[in-house]
């Protein structure tokens, strides 16, 4: 073969039209230019690193050919122009997939993003230490086992207790407005003597 068709073999460009993420390696089928059609290429990624690409034909892979040898190839990098993140800053790091969801590592935050549900699903202990307020907005927001505070709650939208054994107070209880106790008031009660005096 001659030297420089060998080398110019040796690295192909070209779009993937399977993928089989089933192996332990996942394998590619790739088209290349001029309709040649390679299958079985093995995809190579970095450890701890995987996506499964679309196999549409329009993800672009690039390919080496060692000795130039088109049935000895692997698929070095898979990408896809259609989905990429544009207009990043330097310095800046995102994953992200065809549905709008992204991790995005920007210069001042680290913002997550998806159209879907967020699941976090942790065997051990979680901890969140934040030098700044944490704000949750959110319709409704749900907790599923015992609640411990360190500090003061401050309630602005009312407070309603059902179940378990009610509430229990381990101190002073300052009301400005009525205790009502099942349905007697504290503030209008009546005694056996006669009315309370306001």
């Amino acid at each position: 073969m001659d030297l420089a068709k060998q080398i110019q073999d040796m690295i192909a460009r070209g779009f993937v039209t399977l993928a089989n993420g089933a192996r332990k390696m996942r394998e590619l089928q790739i088209e290349l230019l001029a309709g040649e059609v390679r299958s079985e290429l093995e995809h190579v990624e970095p450890y701890g690193f995987t996506s499964e690409p679309l196999n549409d034909g329009r993800p672009e892979a690039f390919a080496m050919f060692f000795d130039g040898n088109r049935s000895n190839g692997i698929v070095f990098c898979v990408a896809d122009r259609r989905y990429r993140l544009a207009n990043m800053k330097p310095g800046e790091v995102a994953i992200y997939d065809d549905q709008g969801q992204k991790v995005y590592f920007q210069r001042d935050q680290i913002f997550i993003e998806t159209p879907k549900d967020l699941v976090a699903s942790v065997g051990g202990k979680t901890t969140l230490t934040s030098a700044g307020p944490v704000d949750i907005t959110a319709p409704q927001t749900n907790i599923h086992g015992p609640l411990t505070v360190d500090g003061l709650i401050t309630g602005k939208g009312g407070l309603t207790i059902s179940g378990g054994s009610g509430a229990a107070v381990n101190g002073s209880l300052t009301t400005t407005g009525d205790v009502v106790a099942a349905g007697v008031s504290l503030d209008h009660h009546t005694h056996n003597g006669g009315a309370q005096p306001d």
